[in-house]
């Protein structure tokens, strides 16, 4: 008969709690990295089904509706590729940021937490780890760090129509 004695067992299960906790963000990051079936929506697209307009602006600068909580500026933003791909899918719990991954927090771990009901985050679009990925590649190619909107820039928002009434301005 084999024993643990009572502080090795505990030693043994916060190891066993920090590697599962590492495997449950690294399992995160794969699965929103992973490419999905046939991908029908382009980053643009998914910026508008989402609703990321409403708090992030119509050009991502910062200026949504009012009647929403204010998003900051994402033309500005400090964030990493890997950092947008856990905040779109994740939310931000305690603010205004939802998630949009769908199963996120009860099928897909977020923030190291054990799989459960998520804390205090809103729901937001039930988008696929695909659909995740190619919001963020746009909001990388086309918005994060380009701080002078252009009508060609604002195009991107509208299926490159530098007509849009919104880019009539630029």
């Amino acid at each position: 008969m084999f024993a643990l004695n009572h502080s090795s067992a505990n030693g043994n299960r916060l190891r066993l709690g920090r590697v599962a906790m590492a495997i449950a963000a690294g399992g995160l990051l794969a699965a929103i990295a992973m490419p999905g079936g046939a991908q029908e929506l382009d980053g643009a697209a998914l910026w508008s089904l989402g609703g990321c307009f409403n708090c992030h602006g119509a050009l991502a600068a910062g200026d949504g509706d009012p009647a929403y909580p204010v998003g900051p500026s994402l033309r500005s933003s400090r964030l990493s590729r890997d950092q947008f791909l856990e905040t779109l899918a994740c939310g931000r719990p305690s603010t205004g940021m939802p998630f949009n991954l769908a199963g996120a927090y009860t099928q897909t771990p977020c923030y190291g937490l054990p799989l459960g009901a998520p804390p205090a985050v809103l729901a937001g679009a039930d988008f696929t780890p695909a659909q995740i990925d190619a919001l963020v590649d746009f909001l990388m190619n086309s918005v994060v760090g380009v701080r002078t909107i252009t009508r060609e820039n604002c195009a991107v928002f509208f299926d490159g129509n530098v007509n849009a009434p919104t880019c009539r301005q630029y």
